[in-house]
């Protein structure tokens, strides 16, 4: 696939992931274990326009916290919870890279599809994996009983940190279509 093809997957996967999530918000009891274990790779266009776009402490924190990644032009946080939380909260939320921006949701490189996207663990995507299993309960039973039985397994997150579930692209115009009419 082609720089400019794998340009407008990525925009694309991008898109679909921000009309799904405008339907969640993070719960309550979300305690931000994306920001304590995630490592958060961003482009250097997209550092450099946080970096003018927040509060001069901030600036210094994620500069000081930041190393080159193995990724070309890109940037990442240095392993472990991230600097620009404050007591669970993000201190540049409105500011934040991409990669938060859509996690749960992690788009990812695939050698044949150019992208493809992974839902993580948290407790808004326990929500999103409800949702999924209900719009597949028209769909595929089979499916539906799947994505029940991992409801069930793990809508208590606190056990469970290792779960991802991909979610495949000729699905997702139509999930947001069921999420529109719910």
């Amino acid at each position: 696939m082609d720089k400019r093809r794998r340009s407008e997957k990525y925009d694309w996967l991008s898109s679909k992931t921000q009309s799904i999530l405008k339907h969640y918000s993070c719960p309550e009891s979300c305690n931000a274990s994306c920001c304590k274990t995630h490592i958060i790779d961003f482009h250097r266009k997209e550092y450099e326009k946080i970096l003018k776009n927040v509060d001069k402490e901030s600036a210094k924190i994620l500069k000081s916290s930041a190393v080159k990644s193995e990724l070309e032009g890109c940037y990442k946080s240095i392993v472990g919870k991230c600097p620009l939380l404050i007591d669970s909260k993000c201190r540049i939320y409105d500011n934040r890279p991409e990669a938060c921006r859509s996690f749960p949701f992690v788009i990812f490189p695939d050698a044949e599809a150019g992208f493809g996207l992974t839902l993580l663990l948290c407790p808004m995507s326990v929500n999103i994996i409800q949702d999924y299993a209900q719009w597949y309960k028209s769909a595929s039973s089979t499916m539906y009983s799947q994505l029940t039985d991992l409801y069930e397994q793990y809508k208590n997150i606190e056990k469970n940190n290792d779960f991802c579930i991909e979610m495949k692209e000729q699905n997702l115009d139509l999930f947001i279509e069921f999420l529109e009419r719910k």
